[in-house]
């Protein structure tokens, strides 16, 4: 039971799980969910909506050793402070961080706090590598801003930093067995204001703009 906020860690304990998750996957040329990962070059704009809000969202694709990926899309819920959390992501990130020792990015007004709507999922077994991709809607468009690896020292800029908790549910009784399930949480997405606000801006008032990664295989 191991919680990684960035290059902290620390132990929490046990939780109780909540119904199945859902998931919707992200396909990209030959990129997929239970797939060899590929490279593509397309441009970042991706797929047509129904919705015309502006929204954002993050796509969650775990690598396992063999190099096959799981795309999990979480959509994104903005908070006005990490106090306004409910249920188990607040449970978690309470026991994580006291209150005097909270970081600037939960805490600061020069981040923006995302909580996702799935509280928590199902690890899918051994994970390599973990990489994250925040996604902007707008107009019925998915534009792809920003691409990175878990680890809070690959994004220099500070620009998205995710709070990941790994846990164990409560023991679930089959006749005399007791049955535990791994679990992980991305309670709190921090993404910097000054950072988000200019791609929005672009977004809106450049008819040309197709995300950040213009070469990404976002």
């Amino acid at each position: 039971m191991t919680v990684h906020i960035g290059e902290a860690s620390t132990s929490m304990p046990e939780c109780s799980p909540q119904g199945p998750r859902t998931r919707r996957q992200k396909r990209l040329a030959e990129e997929g969910s239970e797939c060899l990962a590929v490279t593509s070059k397309e441009a970042p704009r991706v797929r047509r909506r129904k919705t015309s809000a502006t929204s954002v969202s993050l796509f969650v694709r775990w690598y396992n050793p063999s190099g096959k990926t799981k795309v999990s899309h979480l959509a994104l819920k903005p908070i006005e402070t990490v106090d306004a959390l409910q249920g188990i992501s607040k449970n978690l990130v309470e026991k994580a961080f006291p209150v005097a020792e909270r970081p600037d990015y939960l805490t600061g007004a020069d981040f923006y706090k995302f909580t996702p709507a799935e509280e928590f999922m199902s690890l899918p077994g051994d994970i390599a590598r973990t990489e994250f991709r925040l996604v902007v809607t707008h107009e019925g468009w998915e534009y792809c801003i920003l691409e990175r690896d878990l680890g809070a020292h690959l994004d220099s800029q500070r620009n998205m930093l995710v709070t990941v908790i790994e846990f164990e549910s409560t023991a679930l009784m089959i006749g005399q067995l007791g049955l535990r399930v791994n679990l992980i949480a991305y309670p709190v997405v921090s993404v910097k204001k000054a950072f988000l606000d200019d791609m929005e801006n672009q977004l809106k008032t450049d008819p040309n703009f197709k995300g950040q990664l213009g070469t990404s295989n976002c």
